[in-house]
Order: structure tokens, then sequence, then C-alpha cells
């Protein structure tokens, strides 16, 4: 490779990295580096003609998610209102940066980077608190975010992704990763977003798992579990009882939005009622307008990932969705079954499938693969491990994966 052509490509490797990583303090400033990122990529491919790109093989379910999104926008009442889900699809783009730029060293440089914005962003959220000196369900901590769902689930993300690597990469300085581990978990349980408590819970133990399968491992874990909640504050051990409540304010939230999605999917199971149209028309489907005036009742959408694809762009979409989510934790899987254990690039593997897991576990009571800074970390985690098989094709090794087939531009 040319000095000139390589410097590109290093150039741009650093853009994505900080695109990738930068959601956690400013997704205006990650995207712009992403933006920036796609020039770099595409000016490099251009200046090597022919050339020739790879892409994960997620390539059925991925772009049938978006073309049906594009299809319910065709059929919706109200197309005008609908093109957000459709012009944020550029940040796919992320998947196809990845996986050809990247190989291990470069995905582990990436992940200190995201732990370390981590650890910040926590230490902030910690700060917080200790200025407020008191938070409640509805003045949550933010951290640089501008909404506690969002810190939540990027702390939940970098949580897991964090406990994977000290697990499975065998990283320096372990202490010093573990004491970062800590600072998280601390800034994660302060959000009081209990479906991410349930999802980084059971990301961990899958990974404990993964690591130890025996009865032991969750033995141990869950007596160190029972240790920490009854060491925890009262505030925190009110929140957690709070999930058996049907009367508290976002449990009774909940249920009577998927009753009302529910309608919406019977009432249009083919195209949904468009996108963005879940808050217009959400009364029309729910028989209590009075909940307008009820503490903590916010239907701007589903709070369930499935829910809102059915609802918003009907049950096809929904399922290509789970296709693709389910596509991913196999392909991650397969993976991290077949590198041996002395290999660091089993904590890819193990960090892809099991981010899959905590955003599903997580999106069972809330819309976050709709939340853009989320989104770009969960691309990112999930496109490195496809990288990593890039790699290992290149260097001829037979590991037993899909083939990523080249895409070529003359």
């Amino acid at each position: 490779m040319k000095r000139y052509d390589l410097s590109v490509e290093q150039a741009t490797y650093f853009l994505l990295l900080l695109g990738a990583t930068l959601p956690i303090v400013s997704i205006a400033l990650s995207q712009i580096f992403l933006a920036l990122a796609i020039v770099g990529f595409a000016w490099q491919k251009y200046s090597s003609r022919p050339f020739t790109f790879f892409f994960p093989p997620i390539k059925a379910p991925l772009l049938l998610f978006m073309a049906y999104t594009v299809i319910s926008l065709l059929f919706s009442s109200e197309p005008g209102i609908g093109r957000a889900p459709v012009n944020k699809f550029w940040l796919f783009v992320l998947i196809l940066l990845v996986t050809n730029l990247y190989n291990p060293e470069r995905t582990f440089q990436t992940y200190t980077m995201l732990f370390t914005l981590g650890v910040l962003s926590s230490a902030l959220t910690i700060g917080q608190y200790l200025i407020v000196s008191r938070i409640s369900v509805e003045t949550r901590l933010t951290g640089f975010m501008g909404h506690w769902m969002t810190l939540s689930g990027e702390l939940m993300l970098v949580f897991v992704a964090l406990t994977g690597f000290i697990l499975f990469g065998k990283p320096k300085k372990v202490p010093l990763w573990l004491a970062g581990l800590g600072l998280i978990g601390v800034g994660l349980t302060l959000t009081l977003t209990r479906s991410v408590w349930i999802a980084a819970i059971g990301g961990t133990l899958v990974l404990l798992l993964m690591k130890h399968f025996h009865w032991k491992t969750l033995a141990y874990a869950g007596l160190s579990l029972a240790l920490v909640l009854l060491m925890a504050p009262n505030f925190i051990q009110k929140r957690i009882q709070s999930v058996w409540n049907p009367n508290e304010p976002s449990n009774y939230a909940r249920i009577a939005i998927w009753k009302a999605g529910l309608s919406m999917v019977q009432a249009h199971p083919w195209f949904g009622v468009g996108p963005q149209r879940i808050s217009r028309v959400f009364y029309d489907y729910h028989p209590f307008p009075e909940d307008r005036k009820r503490s903590g009742f916010y239907p701007v959408h589903m709070h369930n990932n499935m829910l809102q694809f059915a609802a918003e762009r009907g049950i096809p979409c929904a399922l290509f969705w789970l296709w693709l989510m389910c596509k991913l934790a196999l392909d991650h899987w397969k993976g991290y079954r077949q590198t041996p254990p002395e290999q660091k690039e089993k904590a890819i593997y193990a960090i892809g499938f099991t981010t899959v897991l905590a955003l599903f576990l997580a999106g069972l009571f809330e819309f976050n693969f709709g939340d853009s800074e989320v989104l770009m970390i969960f691309l990112f985690l999930v496109s490195a491990p496809y990288a990593v098989g890039l790699n290992a094709q290149k260097r001829n090794l037979k590991l037993e994966t899909d083939i990523l087939r080249p895409w070529q531009i003359d």
C-alpha cells in the first residue's frame, strides 16, 4: 500500500474510533466524526479502484428491515412526520466501516477508549448525585446525556463489554479495570433504571457462565448479588421493590401502553400506524384519556422494541428485526465457540454475543434500538467480531463461520 493510502486509512480508522466511542459524551461530535470517517473510507476505496469491500452476513435481515421501514412510511397517512427512522439509516454504515477497517488490535484500542469514556461518564453521574444529594424517579441523573434512559443504556453496554474484556481479553492492570467496572456499576445503579439493571445482571451472569459453566458460578453470583442488595441504600431497595407494584406509575404506564400497542397491531398488522405516529394516535387505542394527567405516563413509543416495530411499521418489520438480532447472536456465539481459549479474540466474540443479549433484554421494557447514542455503541460492539473473522480469513485461518463475500465495484 502506498504511504499516502496508508495515512488515509489510518486517519479514517482514527475518525471511526471517535465516531464509535464519543456517543457517551456527545452524539453531535460522534456523528461528525462518523461522517468524516465515511468520507475517508470512500476516498480510500475510490483511489484504489477497482476496489473490494466486505459486508458481514447480515445483509438479508438488515436490508429487509430497512426496506420495510420505507414501505411502511409510504403507506403511512402522515409520511411527512415519519422520516426520522429512515434518516437514521446512515448510522448503519458503521457496520461496513468497522468490518473493513478493524482488526483485533484496533478493536482493543477502541474498547480502551470506550471503557475510559464510560468511566468518565460514570464519574460525572456520581458527581451529580453527590451535588444533588437526593434523586428520584422523576428527577434522575443524566451524566453527559439529555435523558437518563440514554445514559443508562450506554452504561449498560459498556458495563457488559468491560466485564467480557476482563474475563476473556487477558488485559494488563486487571485491578485498574475492575475499579473502572465498579465505578460504571455505581453510575449505572444511580440511574434508577430497572430494565438496564436486569439486562446488565443478565449479561454479566451469561459471561460468567461462559467462562466457568458450573453450578457454583450461579451460587456465587446469586450470593454476591444478594449481599449487594442488602447493602444497597434505601432508595435503591425501594426502586427494586417497585418492580412488583402494579400501581407504580411506570409499571402502570407500560402495561397500558403495551395493551394499546397490541390493539394497534391488531388493527394495522401489515404496515402499522406509520413511523413516528404512535404518540399521535395513542388515545385512539387507549380507552382512558384521563391518563394524560397521570404521573409518569408518556406514550411517545411502545417501551418495547418488538412491539414498537410491529405497531409502528407492521409485523413483518418486527420479524425482520428479530431475525437480525438472532443472526448477530448466533454468528458471535459460533465465533466464540470456535476460537481457542488462549486467543484474546475470544473476548471480542463474547462481547458481541452478550451485547445482543443485553440490548434485547433491556429492549423488552424500552425502545432502546431507537436511541441513536445507544445504537451507535451497539453497532460497533456487534460489528467488531465480523472484522475479526475477516482478518482470520485474510490469514488463511479455517474457521467454520459464514464466509464474508466481497462486493467488488469497478
